[in-house]
């Protein structure tokens, strides 16, 4: 398949790790670091990436621009700031580095979905929602950055100013026939 050009691939990578103990990003799954997992899917799939990190000397590796946050100690809400920031097409494709297990087919529907009218577009699932899996629009810039200035940097909390589509479970389920594409590891344990 082409990749996709009118959105830009954006891996975050700037989690303090706490429960894992170590950097889970350079964590080792089957012989290759977390990120690289993840940085591999998002490669494949679009044409313009993007990593966000406020560590760029560790990451050399993946061979991927780099960006950092504007707003330092603020979590992924920074990190999407910052892509949006930075990115030259209108909408970002935005992944956490701990989800090794990604659904290239259900980022693709997401992709495809092209409803302009929305701010964010994030699938919604028995478990609740997952911000750090979806499309966020440039025009959400300025919500975002209002959270910030703030220093409110809850996703979900900005989530309810914006014009947010959510990808349904039945939705997911069709094109996935499951939710494993969101497991995150947290722990050491979790890479087993």
């Amino acid at each position: 398949m082409a990749p996709i050009k009118v959105i830009t691939g954006v891996v975050l990578a700037g989690g303090k790790s706490s429960r894992f103990g170590s950097n889970k990003a350079l964590a080792l799954l089957h012989g290759k670091p977390l990120i690289k997992h993840v940085a591999d899917t998002v490669t494949s799939i679009f044409h313009d990436c993007l990593l966000v990190t406020n560590t760029p000397e560790q990451y050399g590796f993946l061979d991927m621009p780099m960006v950092g946050d504007h707003y330092q100690n603020m979590g992924p809400l920074a990190g999407i700031h910052a892509a949006l920031l930075q990115i030259t097409t209108p909408r970002a494709f935005v992944v956490a580095c701990d989800m090794p297990c990604l659904s290239t087919e259900l980022i693709r529907y997401l992709c495809d979905l092209n409803e302009q009218e929305y701010d964010v577009i994030i699938p919604w699932h028995e478990k609740g929602q997952e911000p750090l899996f979806g499309i966020y629009h440039k025009k959400s810039v300025p919500v975002i950055e209002s959270y910030l200035k703030r220093k409110n940097c809850q996703i979900i909390r900005a989530l309810e100013d914006l014009h947010v589509r959510r990808v349904a479970e039945g939705e997911i389920f069709a094109i996935t026939g499951d939710f494993s594409c969101f497991k995150n590891i947290n722990r050491p344990a979790d890479l087993e």
